[in-house]
């Protein structure tokens, strides 16, 4: 049986972890955790993490694919384009991308800034669309060729952060459930202290907040990196 990988960890079991003690810290908050305690034993707390670490890397994905809206509102899913045009490379690593993009479509692709702004929207769209599939190609290029391991790290770190993004995100939605089903008399949930449930929400804010300005920075560097990878990879070869 194959260990975690360093991805695997990031990716998936971390993300679990910290999703596992910020839903305890809630039950703790509502005077649930003796009914509803996630961490009692560590092989519990292991499989919890596993699980929702899982689920929350299944829901990053979902996300990506059906309501990429929700990560371009706070910058997690810029375009390709977009971070390629606020950091532009080297004019000779640009000729050297674009021959690859000649060979599977045709045509270049990348160019400078200004270039792109003139451009029609139709064709700036365009262009969005073919950058993204490039980098989809050359990530799997690389990875076949065993030439990804750097910029994968800057990915294993991306996707840890945009796993605490939605992890924060369900705690909140989680405290709000909690807040309004204290309403209900049956239930016995206790309304938390207010100094308590002031500090609570503030660290999921920072949290919320934090994770997403650490992830767009690690997504920039490892789009910045995969291009300058593919460049080198595209060199050793002629």
């Amino acid at each position: 049986m194959e260990k975690f990988s360093f991805y695997d960890l990031l990716s998936v079991l971390f993300p679990g972890v910290v999703f596992v003690f910020m839903l305890n810290a809630l039950l703790s908050l509502f005077d649930c955790a003796d009914c509803f305690d996630l961490s009692g034993e560590w092989e519990l707390t292991v499989v919890f993490s596993v699980l929702f670490g899982a689920l929350i890397y299944v829901i990053g994905f979902w996300l990506t694919s059906h309501c990429k809206w929700v990560y371009r509102i706070c910058g997690l899913y810029l375009p390709v384009v977009q971070l390629f045009n606020r950091h532009p490379l080297p004019e000779a690593v640009i000729e050297t991308l674009n021959r690859r993009a000649a060979d599977w479509y045709g045509k270049a692709i990348f160019t400078n800034k200004s270039v792109y702004d003139a451009l029609p929207e139709q064709e700036q769209t365009e262009m969005g669309q073919l950058q993204d599939e490039f980098y989809d190609r050359m990530y799997y290029e690389l990875d076949y060729c065993g030439k990804l391991d750097t910029a994968k790290a800057f990915q294993s770190f991306y996707f840890f952060f945009r796993s605490i993004f939605i992890a924060s995100l369900l705690s909140v939605a989680a405290g709000i459930l909690l807040y309004l089903l204290h309403f209900v008399a049956i239930l016995h949930i206790a309304l938390p202290d207010g100094a308590k449930l002031g500090y609570t929400t503030l660290a999921l804010l920072l949290l919320l907040f934090g994770s997403v300005f650490v992830a767009r920075w690690y997504r920039q560097r490892m789009v910045w990196k995969m291009q300058w990878y593919f460049y080198a990879h595209l060199n050793s070869k002629n």
